[in-house]
């Protein structure tokens, strides 16, 4: 609800309701508490597989990543610095945090780390373009938000079967704008942000 701006607001029903299947309306949000309700809904997680970047494919089962739970925050970063992107899923009501490790087959991946002086220190809103080839591979620094969870502000650039990358472009948020070549894939790398004066 995003109009009027006032938690005394109510809203009508907009059409009928399938009370068989849990639906429910409460014409405030701020009362759903209060009249003994709930947005608990226990549906079993998915998680799909990119394929060649064409299409994806339900490995939910496979992964053991169909759990039924009430799970709203998800992280994903590589948390056993295998180069692979893993998940961290909390649910609602308590309960254990579920590491799921990618355990499929990587290619080759830069992470990187920034750092921000005249921009911000942990480089929000910084733009990484890599030339690898004859195709770019962009990705904006936004650590995303879930439910009560955060990302880690890293940068992860798949490269398929690329051995380096030929120019980075960084464009900071303060206008700076600084190219690396010939970046070795390997190890996570940090960079920092240049002074004005470089």
């Amino acid at each position: 609800m995003s109009q009027p701006l006032d938690r005394n607001c109510t809203h009508p029903q907009l059409g009928e309701l399938d009370e068989a299947a849990g639906e429910f309306w409460i014409g405030n949000p701020f009362q759903i508490a209060a009249q003994g309700e709930n947005l608990s809904a226990y549906e079993r997680n998915r998680l799909y597989l990119n394929v060649d970047g064409e299409s994806f494919v339900d490995s939910s089962f496979a992964a053991g990543a169909d759990i039924d739970s009430d799970s709203r925050s998800v992280i994903a970063t590589d948390f056993n610095n295998d180069g692979a992107i893993d998940l961290l899923v909390g649910s609602v009501g308590g309960g254990p945090l579920r590491l799921f490790l990618n355990q499929v087959p990587q290619q080759k991946r830069l992470q990187l780390t920034l750092e921000g002086r005249a921009s911000n220190r942990l480089a929000i809103g910084t733009r990484v373009v890599a030339r690898i080839g004859d195709r770019q591979v962009v990705r904006d620094v936004f650590p995303v938000n879930g439910f009560m969870g955060q990302s880690p502000p890293v940068v992860d650039l798949g490269l398929g079967e690329a051995d380096r990358i030929e120019e980075l472009t960084i464009r900071w948020p303060s206008g700076t704008v600084q190219v690396v070549e010939d970046v070795q894939l390997g190890s996570p790398q940090h960079l920092v942000e240049p002074s004005s004066s470089n």
